[in-house]
């Protein structure tokens, strides 16, 4: 009766242990955030809850159903969060780019154990192998692997200390590459010639994602080219 009750509710599980381990994301960059340690807790689960809402929003909005019964689509995530990403740091008075490069290690970690979530429940899962009655495509386990990469990456990056809002944009050209590739691999319906939904949404969080940290990297390059005439003056 354990394992039942475990697979019935894996997704509430997996978000706990997200929220938990985003809880430490938070924690080691609180005085970047420059939040009160007490805040902690609530504003990972905030998060958590915030990108479930995303997700769900996304998969209505794509199947033009009721997100309640649309299932869940992780790009709500990519394209959706940042939205409340904006209006938090304008409510708060945090700087942009501190937010969203502490958020995109909470949101990656929370992508990790929504994907642990959907190899228990068994859905998302890839195609058959070629010759195959029963084997997929570890998709699902590729995309794991994938993510867990990436926030060791992100994490080196923060504790530079370098970075001013680029590691979203980043994530955004990464992730949006990454799916592309990887959503030939995928079981689902075709919706334009040979392409899946999560075909356009990569190209557009590819797209979107790099128009983004060019911007930023031009704004970056036009601060740094001041600071260098003020020495020279």
């Amino acid at each position: 009766m354990f394992f039942p009750w475990i697979e019935e509710h894996i997704l509430l599980i997996c978000l706990i242990f997200a929220t938990a381990i985003g809880c430490g994301w938070l924690w080691i960059f609180r005085h970047r955030l420059q939040i009160p340690s007490s805040l902690i807790p609530v504003m990972s689960a905030l998060n958590t809850a915030a990108g479930v809402v995303c997700v769900k929003l996304f998969a209505g909005l794509e199947t033009w159903g009721n997100p309640l019964e649309s299932g869940q689509s992780l790009f709500g995530s990519i394209f959706l969060l940042p939205i409340v990403y904006f209006i938090g740091a304008r409510l708060f008075r945090r700087p942009f780019y501190d937010v969203f490069d502490v958020f995109v290690m909470c949101t990656i970690t929370t992508l990790i154990f929504a994907r642990i979530a959907c190899i228990v429940s068994g859905c998302c899962q890839g195609q058959f192998l070629p010759g195959s009655e029963s084997l997929r495509w570890p998709t699902r386990e590729l995309e794991i692997i994938f993510h867990i990469g990436l926030l060791i990456f992100f994490y080196i990056k923060n504790r530079k200390g370098t970075q001013l809002g680029e590691l979203w944009p980043l994530y955004m050209i990464a992730y949006g590459s990454f799916r592309f590739c990887e959503e030939w691999l995928r079981a689902g319906e075709l919706v334009f010639g040979p392409f899946h939904y999560g075909h356009i949404w990569a190209v557009l969080s590819a797209i979107i994602g790099s128009a983004v940290y060019l911007e930023l990297r031009e704004q970056r390059s036009k601060v740094e080219y001041k600071n260098v005439k003020k020495q020279f003056r």
